[in-house]
């Protein structure tokens, strides 16, 4: 009996086997009959490349076109964006406390160009003033707006530039073809890299040992000839502050730097020396002193509103010699600073002193 109940156990479990093989080998035919879709779901991403649409195969499975994916490009934000060339004259209206050389650089020019692009100011840099609207030129040059008689030839030789280059230059508007085109009055030409010579700003020639008031007597020549002591060949600032509150140094533009200096401020001598000049300059430097030091160096001191000291006086490095002011071409107190050398003439003041 016990034997008959584990045969048909035996039995059942034989037919389940074979039911369960049955459904295995239909479901496998059923699958490799059917091409395999794949459901959506989020693209994998592999360092290698596949063919465009194709997902790689698994097993015996074979894969089904995809739809290419829309890909979106992100912005990048340090995308640089290129700058393009300007060839027309913008114009710049000057705020309280803005000085030349920090115009220059907000527009990418050097100090030249705001004085050459600017007529009236290139004659006397310390007239710049708050609400004044200056000519900003698109590249470093000069600017000459056509008078009567002017020609390409002129403008190049008064303004120390090149035919070739006004003509070559897009923002004038000019037939490169044509060396001399027609000129209009009142056409205004950029010369590139352009420059003028000074109209003022020349500071008298006068010594020690000059005999009368030197070749171009001002109020303030001293007549001469004098002796005294010399120059240490050092300089020192000639105010306490040592920095700018105007224009700096250009070589054919502003021949010395605008020291800071507030009204009624101490001014000393840089070197020891002779006073050659003290008092009124028609040159636009107002109330100027000047002194020799006797080994081929001069200092000048201009716009000051107090003289201190007289012709022929011997002073010494640091000695008091007068205060500041705004006398002459000057829209400020500041003290007007110049050095010049026999040898080298005008020279930089930024080079000498500590």
């Amino acid at each position: 009996m016990r034997l008959a109940s584990h045969g048909v156990t035996v039995a059942l479990l034989l037919l389940a086997i074979w039911l369960a093989r049955i459904d295995v080998t239909t479901a496998l035919s059923s699958v490799e009959a059917r091409p395999f879709v794949p459901t959506a779901r989020a693209p994998l991403l592999d360092s290698q490349a596949t063919p465009s649409g194709v997902v790689p195969a698994l097993g015996a499975f074979s894969a089904a076109p995809l739809e290419p994916a829309t890909l979106t490009r992100l912005a990048n934000p340090n995308t640089d964006i290129p700058s393009r060339p300007r060839y027309t004259i913008e114009t710049h209206v000057v705020s309280k406390g803005e000085t030349l050389f920090g115009i220059a650089a907000n527009y990418n020019l050097k100090p030249d160009t705001i004085l050459w692009g600017n007529p009236r100011l290139a004659d006397n840099p310390n007239i710049l003033s708050a609400g004044m609207e200056l000519n900003i030129l698109p590249i470093n040059g000069a600017l000459r707006v056509v008078e009567p008689g002017d020609t390409l030839e002129k403008i190049a030789r008064v303004f120390h530039g090149e035919v070739e280059a006004i003509l070559a230059f897009a923002g004038n508007d000019l037939d490169p073809t044509n060396p001399e085109p027609p000129l209009q009055r009142g056409q205004k030409i950029i010369i590139p890299d352009g420059w003028r010579d000074l109209v003022i700003w020349q500071l008298p020639i006068i010594s020690r040992v000059s005999r009368g008031r030197g070749p171009a007597p001002e109020p303030g020549s001293c007549p001469g000839p004098f002796s005294g002591p010399s120059g240490t060949f050092t300089f020192v600032w000639p105010a306490n502050n040592h920095y700018l509150s105007g224009t700096d140094y250009i070589p054919n533009g502003h021949p010395g730097v605008d020291v800071a200096a507030g009204l009624g401020a101490a001014v000393y001598a840089s070197d020891t020396g002779v006073v050659v000049f003290a008092g009124v300059s028609t040159r636009g430097y107002g109330n100027l002193i000047i002194i020799d030091h006797g080994n081929g160096w001069q200092t000048a001191y201009a716009h000051l509103s107090q003289i201190n000291v007289a012709c022929g006086q011997g002073v010494f490095q640091g000695n008091l010699i007068g205060l500041s002011g705004s006398t002459g071409n000057s829209t400020g107190a500041h003290l007007h600073f110049e050095m010049r050398n026999d040898q080298y003439g005008r020279v930089n003041p930024w080079l000498y002193l500590p």
